[in-house]
């Protein structure tokens, strides 16, 4: 008797990481880093252009 418990409860931890194994693969991949939105950079590209302006104007003084 102890056998056939041993193997149903083998067989129900088996079937269960099988279910979570394709659950894992359903689901969408996360990306690490998103695509940066075109205006997120544009405005960083301003500032950064402020900046070395105001830097420039300041040193010729």
């Amino acid at each position: 008797m102890k056998e056939t418990v041993v193997a149903a409860i083998m067989g129900a931890v088996n079937t269960y990481l099988q279910q979570e194994d394709q659950a894992r693969g359903a689901l969408p991949k996360a990306m690490l880093y998103p695509e940066p939105s075109a205006w997120r950079i544009f405005g960083r590209q301003e500032l950064m252009r402020a900046r070395t302006d105001w830097r420039i104007k300041r040193a010729n003084k």
